[in-house]
């Protein structure tokens, strides 16, 4: 029995080991705020990420219509261009009432500032 739970441990450390070099972590992981959260503005955005230039990452609130309704950034603590924890904050102005909408962190390139990464969370915005 016992010998069976050892090997069980090791293969399936190896397959984590093998799974992790093939599909390494998300490059932009939202940690605050939690997926369905109400919100007011503004947003205290935090997580793990890492940004192609000047450790710093950027922030939007879009409304239930896509529209966005804030933009702001997040820096990145840690080595440039290496990943690291990301806070930030984000203030919005939202017309109508209460609704559904989506935080997002994003990174740019610095050739064409084109969206090289992104990640959002849905929310409830009021």
């Amino acid at each position: 029995m016992l010998g069976r739970l050892f090997a069980g441990g090791i293969v399936g450390a190896l397959l984590f080991s093998i799974i992790r070099r093939f599909y390494p972590p998300e490059r932009l992981q939202i940690d605050v705020p939690a997926t369905g959260a109400p919100l007011s503005s503004p947003i205290a955005v935090s997580g793990v990420g890492q940004a192609v230039q000047h450790n710093e990452l950027g922030l939007r609130v879009r409304d239930q219509s896509g529209a966005e309704i804030g933009i702001g950034t997040a820096s990145v603590t840690g080595a440039l261009g290496a990943r690291g924890p990301f806070s930030g904050s984000v203030a919005y102005t939202l017309s109508g009432g209460s609704q559904p909408g989506r935080v997002e962190v994003f990174d740019t390139s610095p050739r064409d500032g084109g969206l090289i990464h992104l990640s959002s969370v849905e929310v409830q915005l009021s």
